[in-house]
């Protein structure tokens, strides 16, 4: 079944502010279909600039109007270029929206669902995933001049198959400040620089806002000890980071996260201070590593490229933390 996206006259703008699942499962294979220079990715973050909106044969809008491009959708309408709203949920049913967690229901009505009475003013089409949809929304849009269609479900493969990660791991806790303030922006370098890491960072309420703008990055709340003990001892990830500044509370410090390393199946990377200097073995069951973030992301980098060397290290991690445990 030919994708009705393919029909849009082209160049076709593609207006984003979040959706990114919804344009995953619905328009990424028609998308895959076209070259480069028939479609434009628009951000509704961004205000638009119009001497690019000029040159659009059409544009398609994902899940919300955003406000700032308002005023624009009604002349792109105007002047007669084919304007879509693509919609997967029940975003034009007040009663739907009602059912939502507060501020996620102020977010569906100030994107969409406030409009629902003149939405023709900013689309000529609408296309929706489901036949209770289709069906919903010429009731609920009557009297409005607009086309409504369902989408095929025609997700590419890459949903299925989506790539290979590293998983990179730092599990924190409230007493780690300066090391979260540390992490920051090491973190936004690698991931600046890599398009292939997941980090998974336990973070305490306190710094969550902080570090949620990360791209690829799994957010954990702190667990009990039962709960971390057997989430870290059945998911594996490849490398444990595990940075201890200088402080008086650090001092203190035991080389427990060692353990933790061999129960994730990680090659470690520790700071090269106690408790660490002195137990861990640099080069062979760990990394001990300066406080200076280009030596750490140098290490990560290396370890990162070099798979023989970062299972070599995981395993001796694994083998001694056994011979330390009493049986």
């Amino acid at each position: 079944m030919s994708h009705p996206l393919h029909s849009l006259p082209q160049p076709v703008g593609l207006l984003m502010e979040g959706g990114a699942p919804t344009k995953a499962y619905w328009l990424q294979s028609a998308l895959e279909g076209l070259e480069p220079r028939q479609w434009i990715a628009l951000h509704g973050a961004s205000a638009p600039e119009h001497e690019r909106l000029q040159h659009l044969g059409s544009l398609m809008v994902v899940r919300r109007l955003p406000e700032r491009w308002l005023p624009s959708l009604r002349q792109l309408r105007r002047r007669g270029t084919p304007v879509v709203l693509v919609l997967d949920d029940a975003l034009l049913d007040p009663a739907a929206v009602a059912e939502q967690a507060w501020h996620y229901r102020w977010r569906l009505w100030f994107g969409l669902t406030r409009h629902r009475h003149h939405l023709d003013q900013f689309i000529s089409d609408l296309w929706v995933t489901t036949g209770w949809l289709v069906e919903h929304s010429r009731r609920s849009l009557q009297g409005q001049d607009l086309q409504i269609l369902q989408l095929p479900l025609q997700p590419p493969l890459s949903l299925l198959h989506p790539g290979r990660i590293h998983r990179i791991a730092y599990l924190g806790s409230a007493s780690h400040t300066e090391e979260w303030r540390w992490l920051l922006p090491l973190l936004e370098t690698l991931q600046q620089r890599r398009r292939d890491c997941l980090l998974e960072l336990v973070v305490p309420p306190a710094w969550r806002r902080r570090f949620r703008h990360l791209p690829r990055t799994r957010l954990l709340y702190p667990m009990d000890w039962e709960t971390y003990l057997l989430d870290t001892g059945n998911r594996q990830v490849d490398l444990l980071l595990t940075p201890l500044l200088s402080s008086r509370f650090n001092q203190g410090r035991s080389p427990t996260k060692f353990f933790e390393a061999a129960r994730l199946r990680a090659a470690g990377l520790f700071s090269n201070r106690a408790p660490y200097a002195g137990f861990v073995r640099d080069g062979q069951d760990g990394l001990l590593l300066d406080d200076t973030q280009e030596s750490w992301l140098q290490a990560i980098e290396q370890l990162l490229e070099n798979t023989v060397q970062r299972k070599t290290i995981a395993d001796y991690c694994f083998q001694r933390a056994e011979r330390l445990c009493i049986r």
